[in-house]
């Protein structure tokens, strides 16, 4: 009987080890980028949450972007997106200011898609409107 406990306690204590390991991870799928019609993958976005904001960071080649999106019941709103230097174009959309954006959540999935005001690098003087899609899993 004691040698029943004695197997009892290993496999406890075999348990309580394993439940202390590190936490698997799994890896998030890339990005998708389209900047005025070009499209590219980037680097898997780096997402975080400070109360109903979620905001979305997706680093790429030599620039960024970030989008802030508001979680408000059963939609999503986006608040902001900044694009900086994505194929030469540096602009920006702002909830109730600057260009127009929708999104839509599908599980993790964000897709936003908008159009952003801005200028290009190959004619820095002129302010244009430029197309996107962000496509994030977060």
């Amino acid at each position: 009987m004691a040698q029943y406990k004695w197997i009892a306690a290993a496999g406890v204590l075999a348990a309580g080890v394993a439940g202390c390991a590190e936490p698997q991870t799994t890896p998030r799928a890339a990005a998708h980028l389209t900047i005025n019609g070009a499209a590219h993958a980037a680097r898997p976005p780096a997402c975080t949450q400070l109360q109903s904001y979620r905001t979305i960071n997706i680093p790429d080649r030599d620039g960024q972007v970030e989008a802030v999106v508001l979680l408000s019941a059963d939609r999503a709103i986006p608040q902001w997106v900044k694009i900086r230097n994505v194929d030469g174009f540096t602009g920006s959309f702002w909830q109730g200011g600057v260009g127009e954006a929708h999104v839509d959540v599908a599980n993790r999935a964000y897709t936003i898609t908008g159009s952003a005001y801005g200028i290009n690098s190959s004619n820095p003087n002129k302010v244009i409107i430029t197309d996107f899609k962000i496509t994030a899993e977060c």
